[in-house]
């Protein structure tokens, strides 16, 4: 039975007046009335860390929010998975952008996003995305230079190599 849309807590970093109520248009077609909006990564990282509010998963966009403002969302996502004292390293996040290539994919999954939502947005791409996060959840890796969700989205049994996912640590 799928995961009903309406029981979850948003967080979402959108710095566009506009874009804020397309997100609330959009979230209140699946029942979602009071999602947590936010101007920028420093109010997300204030509303985090303040624990009264414990959002299921965090939408952000990749672009800076302002004018003028150098930290992206990505900033925020690598800030979440690698600060000693995250108050949420294993939140589900799912960036949002325009841009989209093989490299700035790679990028966020590097940062260790969940999920990207190609804009502009569309409720089928949006639900899409929330239920991948809610209702498939991947591990979360830890290596060297890494920590995020496992990149990979299923274990292929009969991958003959000898990197295939056995749950020990190569």
């Amino acid at each position: 039975m799928p995961y009903e849309l309406s029981r979850l807590n948003l967080l979402i970093v959108e710095g566009e007046a506009a874009m804020a109520a397309t997100w609330r248009s959009l979230l209140g077609g699946f029942g979602i009335r009071e999602p947590a909006i936010v101007a920028d990564r420093a109010k997300a990282w204030d509303l985090l860390r303040e624990r009264q509010s414990r959002p299921d998963v965090l939408i952000c966009r990749w672009e800076p929010p302002a004018a003028g403002d150098a930290a992206d969302g990505l900033d925020l996502v690598r800030q979440l998975r690698r600060d000693p004292d995250s108050p949420m390293p294993f939140l589900p996040v799912i960036v949002a952008t325009a841009t989209v290539t093989r490299e700035r994919i790679r990028e966020a999954l590097d940062a260790g996003v969940n999920e990207v939502l190609v804009l502009p947005l569309s409720p089928k791409a949006l639900e899409t995305r929330l239920r991948e996060v809610v209702e498939k959840p991947r591990p979360f890796v830890r290596s060297s230079g890494y920590f995020g969700p496992d990149r990979r989205r299923f274990a292929r049994p009969d991958y003959p190599g000898p990197f295939r996912r056995s749950g020990e640590e190569s």
